[in-house]
């Protein structure tokens, strides 16, 4: 009965280690992954020649998508609490703790672009892998995959010029405001208010956004 009972224990234990692991890899190619692959690596040479992307930048990208991806996570639980209450009640001091965490990913996330985006101005792009950034069909790869057209359209705009570290950018400013907005829904949280649901709407679609746009910059790179 032992036996059984360790080899039970055993074979959670790898599934649980192998779900992190799958997770690692799903994460690593969720937003703006690939990016990395635009920028000069210290050697010089073209990554559509056989060299790596720039780890540097890429390592930055991971790490900022990484607490993203957390932040997005934090922000639907907190939409699944609001969404119960009329069912459930509303633990503030659980919504506190909640809110508070996504405003510790989202910070750590804004400073790592902070980081990324420094890098990114200080290093050359890749001619090669810009020049074909520049000459994407761009229209083919969104009417293939039916994807949203405003926000594909946005990410487009930036990449048909060649403008990576816009891309940056813009996500960054995506990160501040939903930064602006916890924090207004943090200030309701703590007098154990009901948050506005115009401001919990707003970080969500916000949220919702700033990951498509992310994820399309990846398929762009994976595309190429």
């Amino acid at each position: 009965m032992k036996k059984n009972k360790k080899q039970l224990i055993f074979k959670v234990l790898i599934f649980c280690m192998a779900i992190f692991l799958l997770n690692i890899n799903i994460f690593s190619r969720i937003s703006a992954n690939g990016a990395g692959g635009g920028y000069e690596d210290p050697g010089g040479k073209s990554n559509l020649l056989g060299s790596k992307e720039n780890y540097i930048i890429e390592t930055y990208i991971e790490e900022g998508g990484g607490y993203f991806l957390n932040t997005f996570s934090d922000i639907m639980s907190i939409s699944n609490r609001i969404e119960m209450a009329n069912l459930k009640g509303i633990d503030y001091e659980e919504l506190k703790r909640i809110v508070d965490s996504a405003l510790e990913n989202i910070r750590n996330a804004k400073a790592t672009y902070y980081l990324l985006i420094k890098t990114a101005l200080d290093t050359p792009y890749d001619p090669i892998v810009n020049l074909k950034l520049r000459s994407f069909n761009y229209y083919a790869l969104m009417t293939e995959h039916s994807l949203n057209v405003s926000v594909f359209n946005e990410v487009a705009g930036y990449l048909k010029n060649g403008d990576i570290t816009g891309t940056f950018i813009r996500i960054k400013n995506s990160f501040i405001k939903i930064e602006g907005l916890l924090i207004s829904i943090k200030y309701e949280v703590a007098l154990n208010k009901m948050p506005e649901l115009s401001k919990i709407w707003e970080v969500n679609e916000e949220a919702a956004n700033t990951l498509i746009f992310g994820q399309y910059i990846t398929r762009i790179f994976y595309a190429l």
